[in-house]
């Protein structure tokens, strides 16, 4: 490919780059702004972040004595310069206060779900999965293809037998309602990356532990569990994922609202009188996408060697 070409390429795909950040772009700027720029001035810069480069620079160029700013009400006030950036800076993170006053519960109640449920279901699917693909015993085989025969099944289909069975177990308004109903649900999946996985295990490993005089529990310790790392890597990342976002299972389970995690407890903020405040509401939006940021920033190697390294081999 010629030099040019090369160039074209590259501009184009940093174009389609910016369009798909730029919904991020704008979340993260009306989180810094008031509902007045919001109305007034849709694509500025924050006037406190404006303010603020503002002050620095007559810092730099050695500038002292007061400022004017307006309050609250619009009246218009003498201050010194260090009460200035004080008075900016709080209007700038005044949204994130607030909005980490209101779903403070709702992700600790996510981080409670999301992470039992994935180990729950890594360390379930991996015995099961371990059974399956070292040991053969009349109907094994049956019994793998009747597991990954219901991922036939929609999710949605089984949404009322699932609740009614919740709701008559007295699970509703708990954690145990999400938790135990996604364990299960997740089991089809980390099965057949487990089983694929397990499969192409050298022999010779489990034969020598065996010689040893490792038992069952002791092999799936010792030897299987460090060798399927980037296995675990991918189950644990695409059940965090799942269980982080879903929405509607958490809404319907929790009708007190104690128990809501982020996705439902959005949607409650949206109809708060919070809603009314626009920096809050999208500070809200961007403190509660911090958790898979730094999941895709420190996971991604590790997802992708499980992908490369046979966890999903057929």
């Amino acid at each position: 490919m010629s030099p040019a070409k090369r160039l074209l390429v590259h501009v184009v795909l940093l174009a389609f780059a910016m369009l798909t950040l730029l919904p991020f772009a704008f979340m993260l700027n009306n989180v810094f702004r008031t509902n007045s720029e919001f109305y007034h001035s849709f694509f500025s810069l924050p006037r406190s972040f404006r303010e603020l480069a503002a002050l620095g620079t007559d810092a730099l160029r050695g500038r002292s004595g007061e400022v004017e700013i307006k309050d609250a009400e619009g009246q218009v006030l003498t201050v010194t310069r260090g009460e200035a950036v004080a008075h900016w800076w709080d209007q700038a993170t005044r949204g994130i206060r607030r909005s980490w006053v209101v779903i403070r519960p709702y992700m600790l109640n996510s981080f409670i779900v999301s992470l039992t449920t994935a180990f729950g279901v890594a360390l379930i699917g991996s015995v099961t999965a371990y059974i399956l693909a070292r040991y053969r015993f009349v109907g094994s085989k049956l019994v793998f293809v009747f597991i990954i025969s219901t991922m036939m099944f929609p999710g949605v289909l089984t949404l009322v037998p699932s609740f009614l069975l919740v709701k008559k177990m007295g699970l509703l308004n708990t954690y145990w309602a999400m938790i135990l109903p996604y364990i299960a649900g997740g089991q089809v999946f980390a099965i057949f990356v487990f089983k694929s996985f397990f499969e192409g295990l050298d022999e010779d490993l489990f034969e020598s532990a065996r010689i040893d005089g490792a038992g069952h529990v002791g092999i799936y310790w010792h030897l299987v569990l460090p060798l399927s790392k980037p296995a675990f890597s991918v189950v644990v990342i695409m059940n965090l994922l799942g269980t982080w976002n879903n929405f509607l299972w958490p809404f319907i389970t929790n009708t007190e609202g104690k128990c809501h995690v982020l996705a439902s407890g959005l949607y409650n903020l949206a109809r708060s009188p919070h809603a009314s405040n626009f920096s809050t509401v999208y500070a809200a939006y961007a403190v509660s996408s911090l958790p898979l940021l730094v999941l895709f920033v420190y996971a991604t190697k590790p997802f992708i060697q499980g992908m490369t390294s046979g966890a999903l081999k057929a």
